[in-house]
């Protein structure tokens, strides 16, 4: 009993820190945008106080093992690597009948490190350490990891709620951002399960958001988006991103008849 209401205590000052930070940076980088110079320091300070929470809760390995299973990019990424293909034509064939569309080099670059330092971000928060923290509770009371990817990645999910708070209107998207950043969560659980290295779930994941948002870098912004989400595009998303619970179910199956000694292990 105790054990659970120290890990309860421990997954709570995550999640807290992580949407502190998150409101803060938000509130930093208000009507700047993500290219604007204040914004890599502000996500480089978010990554170091998670990398901090990390170190202090033991989930250190977690976050520092760069050496192993880099072919699970593709091995086990395969399918995160094929939405954000279809993502990217998407755009392509989009941007072929834009007539504003633009350019940037400077901010072609700056997003791209923007997506990256997010995905480090997030990775670290969820997959690092909250991930660790119930995978090594989850030995004794899920009887098996694939519980410990479910809640993870439902936390991980619901976290995108938060875009509520400063778009009200957006329910539709929302709502279709937190199913579809379950199914990504879920993949990325499997693949940190799998190979036990987080470099691989961040440049994935990096991947998947610079595809995903590819437009802000070629379309000329004109203030803040108006409207919901188009229902259209809300089921096509879905239907392009929720086969990755399946896919990441069989992908644990077969994690499970592997040799423990073929995986990295934590905890």
């Amino acid at each position: 009993m105790k054990e659970q209401k120290y890990t309860g205590i421990k997954i709570i000052t995550a999640l807290i820190t992580g949407a502190g930070i998150l409101r803060l940076s938000a509130m930093l980088l208000r009507d700047r945008g993500p290219e604007m110079a204040m914004a890599v320091p502000a996500y480089l300070i978010s990554i170091a106080v998670m990398v901090l929470l990390a170190v202090f809760f033991g989930e250190k390995d977690r976050i520092t093992e760069f050496r192993r299973g880099w072919k699970t990019f593709f091995t086990r990424g395969w399918y995160i690597l094929m939405v954000s293909g279809v993502f990217a034509l998407m755009t392509a064939i989009g941007l072929s009948q834009e007539k504003e569309a633009v350019f940037s080099p400077v901010k072609f670059a700056g997003f791209a490190v923007v997506c990256l330092l997010t995905a480090c971000f997030e990775e670290i928060w969820f997959r690092g350490i909250i991930q660790g923290i119930l995978e090594k509770y989850g030995k004794a009371k899920f009887q098996g990891f694939w519980k410990t990817a479910c809640i993870t990645s439902a936390m991980f999910g619901a976290m995108h709620l938060m875009n509520l708070m400063h778009r009200p209107d957006y329910i539709i998207g929302t709502v279709t951002q937190v199913l579809y950043a379950f199914s990504l969560g879920m993949i990325l659980s499997m693949i940190l399960y799998s190979g036990g290295n987080i470099g691989v779930a961040i440049l994935l994941h990096a991947v998947f958001n610079f595809s995903g948002s590819l437009s802000e870098v070629f379309v000329r912004q004109a203030g803040t988006q108006a409207g919901d989400m188009p229902i259209a595009s809300a089921v096509f998303i879905l239907v392009l991103m929720m086969p990755g619970v399946i896919v990441a179910r069989r992908m644990y199956n077969k994690i499970e008849r592997e040799p423990v000694f073929a995986r990295k292990r934590f905890g």
